[in-house]
């Protein structure tokens, strides 16, 4: 492990365990930020098991393996620590990636590929359809320090959100603070 430029370098072999203990390993390099938990780490798999395409959740340009949407890691974490991290979406990463290898299919599924697969990851965390317009103007709503009563309803009723949504707003902005909107609205709004 070493740290240059606020980076926290790991460089070797990540093993992935079940019930009956380790059952396969990776060479991985993993970046961590001092950012992090706000900046997901880069996780490369550097041993060249794994085919460096898309369908196999590599960025082919970068290497770059691609474990999910990090604002869905972020919102539905039990906590925000690197063991939680390592234990839970990156070991769950490589067993997938095991499994894959062994039956032809993703063992916890998986999402579409691109601004397809934020939108998807979007409307489950705001339990809403998957409809970028939709899921632009509750992220907006939700960026508000104070989301007002008769602010039109994000849902597009046409009504007022007293009238409509606004106990599941409320529901939303207890779990989505204006920050956190306001990153996934900038990632969305990218395209």
């Amino acid at each position: 492990m070493t740290t240059a430029d606020e980076l926290v370098i790991l460089d070797g072999k990540f093993v992935v365990t079940g019930p009956k203990g380790p059952f396969d390993a990776y060479m991985v390099n993993i970046k961590v930020s001092s950012a992090f938990p706000w900046q997901e780490p880069i996780v490369v798999e550097t041993g060249d098991r794994i085919p460096k395409t898309i369908d196999r959740h590599i960025f082919p340009n970068t290497g770059r393996c691609c474990l999910g949407i990090w604002e869905e890691w972020l919102l539905t974490a039990p906590d925000h620590t690197f063991l939680t991290y390592l234990s839970g979406w990156l070991h769950d990463y490589f067993v997938s990636q095991t499994s894959f290898e062994a039956k032809g299919e993703w063992p916890y599924g998986e999402r579409s590929h691109g601004d397809e697969g934020v939108n998807e990851s979007y409307a489950e965390l705001l339990e809403v359809p998957n409809d970028a317009t939709v899921i632009s103007d509750y992220l907006r709503l939700l960026a508000r320090s104070i989301a007002k009563g008769h602010t039109p309803c994000p849902c597009g009723s046409g009504k007022i959100l007293r009238k409509c949504h606004r106990d599941s707003v409320a529901q939303l902005r207890a779990r989505i603070v204006p920050a956190m909107a306001t990153r996934m609205l900038d990632r969305v709004s990218q395209k």
